[in-house]
């Protein structure tokens, strides 16, 4: 469809070789369009880390086609994967994997310092506005350490979104915060979403943060189960 940001086709996964090769994903169908808020469920060892980690192109499928915004990454080198990865995919995790020593400023300069190789007013600027709509301002001469989990996490989201990429994947998000936490960051991923159309794949093993998703794709044993979308 013209409006899918991200389209695999028949896309497996293969580790090892010979007779100890082991097929993770098998042939995976998948599109997303451009403004979905879809999560990824499945039981542990379904295959929903290594799908994550091929559509964030941190690493490349055995078989298949995967196309970002209309691009077959098959075709692309190393140096155009990561330029594409930069500016296409933010990602944010269970553990934020923030710079303990920066603050959280810093932390959200990180990948405009990598795409741009030296820190100018321009940047702390957009940092600035990312910490304000993730309600941090009053926090962002804070060392990271020196805040909660759940405005860590916060202040991860908004590294995810320096480069104003229309796709964000997260990776168990709100897995190490409490119930209400896990709301807050939930919440501000869906305004994110609602405001940018910012397309987010969202693993958890949370139901219920699932079933307030659009769409559920479900994945066991490297397949595809099952996929819907509201409404």
């Amino acid at each position: 469809m013209a409006d899918d940001l991200l389209r695999l086709e028949g896309v497996a996964k293969s580790y090892g070789s010979g007779i100890v090769e082991t097929e993770v994903l098998h042939g995976i169908d998948l599109d997303l369009r451009q403004g979905e808020f879809a999560a990824l469920i499945g039981p542990s060892g379904s295959g929903k880390s290594t799908l994550l980690n091929l559509i964030g192109l941190l690493d490349q499928p055995s078989a298949g086609k995967l196309f970002i915004q209309g691009q077959d990454t098959a075709l692309l080198n190393e140096a155009a994967l990561t330029r594409l990865r930069g500016l296409s995919i933010g990602f944010v995790f269970q553990h934020h994997y923030l710079i303990a020593e920066f603050t959280a400023l810093e932390n959200v300069m990180m990948p405009l310092l990598v795409a741009r190789g030296r820190p100018d007013e321009d940047m702390r600027r957009r940092a600035a506005e990312l910490l304000d709509k993730v309600g941090l301002s009053k926090w962002a001469d804070n060392r990271v350490t020196n805040i909660s989990g759940g405005q860590q996490q916060r202040v991860a989201i908004a590294r995810a979104l320096a480069m104003n990429p229309p796709l964000v994947l997260a990776d168990e998000p709100t897995g190490n915060l409490d119930t209400k936490s896990a709301d807050g960051v939930f919440e501000l991923m869906r305004q994110v979403n609602v405001a940018n159309r910012t397309t987010f794949l969202i693993v958890t093993h949370d139901p219920r943060l699932a079933q307030r998703c659009d769409r559920i794709i479900e994945l066991v044993d490297g397949k595809i189960v099952a996929d819907s979308r509201s409404g």
